[in-house]
């Protein structure tokens, strides 16, 4: 090794840290620096001026606050019935969109092509993705990210008609694939908004329930009921299953209604993963307080009503696929 070479491994001598910086370094230390302040002013300027960012006012909020939110914009909205499918049609242009494991709540929706609607986002428990595609063109799409504790407000038109898919793609958990919504933009007849028809009356039942298994009340309708509850008055015990399936996967109680006699014992077994029991209202007296834990296949609750009147219960996470449930005592 000659006498002016140093190996990596040695420390160089002299005082090496004092030495001027050759000129080429200096050139390229410049462009660099210009170049990071040209990226950071084109990123500052796109926010402002660019197209294809998402920008809007940010708030925080509750979880409750929020759902309160989405359940009066649903309560105004009105219903259009597409293909069979019964969707909303907002009461005015702003549209309130909650997300859960695993669900849309305020979808489906009908939206007018050129309409500019705002989008209230929010989250009721993880984060989660907003994603956004139209059907026929699934490579062109809007991604946003759904923040519990804020509701996030963003402006959007479309133009094209057509069903828009709505996908999570932030993953949320086990049933993150099943995280599926849509609204259709297209021309339709006047609808009538502005009604709120949802009802609290427990007292005296109708046959359903006030309207509890419709989507009229609070979450979806519910799949797995038929108009009639299982009469048990019978039995002394009785087991309700929680996650059961139903045509939207396992997100129902089974059976959905329940009528019992006084001092029944009723066994909540859960037979698939993430449900909870959260009692939306109960009779004057009783003291049921469900189980607000989100709970897993093999776990269980074990209660005895004593008394008569309607219970009616729903699971949080998936009271927009319309998991909801009524014991009865009779």
């Amino acid at each position: 090794m000659a006498d002016d070479e140093h190996s990596p491994l040695e420390s160089p001598e002299g005082d090496w840290w004092n030495q001027t910086v050759n000129r080429r370094e200096s050139i390229w230390l410049g462009i660099s620096g210009a170049w990071a302040v040209t990226l950071f002013g084109w990123m500052l300027g796109w926010t402002q001026f660019g197209d294809q960012n998402q920008t809007g006012q940010t708030y925080k909020i509750s979880t409750e606050r929020f759902q309160e939110k989405v359940q009066a914009y649903k309560d105004a909205a009105g219903t259009l019935e597409v293909d069979g499918e019964e969707m909303l049609v907002p009461d005015g242009n702003d549209v309130f969109i909650g997300s859960r494991q695993w669900a849309w709540d305020g979808l489906p929706v009908v939206l007018e092509p050129g309409e500019t609607y705002k989008f209230h986002l929010g989250s009721y428990d993880v984060q989660h993705g907003f994603g956004v595609r139209p059907e026929g063109n699934l490579s062109k799409q809007i991604s946003l990210q759904i923040i519990p504790g804020y509701e996030w407000v963003v402006e959007m038109s479309f133009e094209e008609t057509g069903t828009y898919h709505v996908v999570c793609n932030e993953f949320c958990g086990v049933g993150h694939r099943t995280m599926h919504g849509t609204f259709l933009v297209q021309d339709h007849e006047p609808v009538e908004t502005g009604v709120d028809q949802s009802t609290d009356d427990t007292s005296e039942p109708t046959g359903d329930y006030g309207g509890w298994f419709t989507g009229d009340a609070r979450g979806a309708e519910t799949p797995n009921y038929d108009g009639a509850a299982t009469d048990a008055t019978d039995q002394s015990e009785v087991t309700v299953d929680v996650g059961s399936d139903t045509d939207d996967g396992p997100y129902g109680y089974g059976p959905a209604a329940l009528e019992v006699s006084p001092g029944t014992t009723v066994h909540f077994e859960w037979v698939s993963d993430g449900h909870n029991v959260l009692v939306d209202s109960q009779p004057d007296g009783a003291d049921w307080h469900g189980v607000e834990s989100l709970e897993s296949e093999g776990y269980s609750e074990t209660v005895t009503f004593e008394e008569a009147g309607v219970y009616k219960y729903y699971c949080e996470p998936h009271l927009g696929m319309g998991m909801k449930g009524v014991v009865e005592v009779v």
